[in-house]
């Protein structure tokens, strides 16, 4: 019993480093919305499941929902990818934010985005 605790806990474990490791390998080739995008359609693997295995039927606002996700993801793939403008911009840096000082006199502290390099003026 104490040994299938700890290689439960084991396994559990290498799931998570394992995820990780995933996400982080899917936001160096596309971005966190279309992450976000992605991961909101697992509920409907988990409906399809409910609905052939068990033969549980979820709401009409479920339908609903998931409609409004798939337009979601159909309105962004339709759009240039921003990760790739980058990185044809500069491929050294694949979304890096870099501080530069500015010389204001001022005591407070600016901020300035250039959305063309990504870069924050402080």
């Amino acid at each position: 019993d104490k040994y299938h605790r700890l290689l439960l806990l084991l396994a559990f474990s290498i799931g998570g480093m394992l995820n990780y490791l995933g996400i982080s390998a899917f936001l160096r080739i596309s971005d966190a919305a279309f992450l976000n995008l992605s991961l909101l359609t697992g509920d409907a693997w988990a409906v399809l499941y409910s609905v052939y295995a068990e033969h549980i039927y979820p709401p009409g606002t479920f339908y609903v929902a998931l409609i409004i996700t798939i337009i979601g993801v159909l309105i962004y793939e339709t759009a240039p990818s921003p990760v790739n403008n980058k990185v044809e911009e500069s491929p050294d840096v694949l979304g890096d934010i870099q501080l530069l000082e500015n010389n204001n006199t001022d005591t407070e502290r600016e901020e300035n985005t250039t959305p063309q390099h990504g870069l924050v003026f402080v």
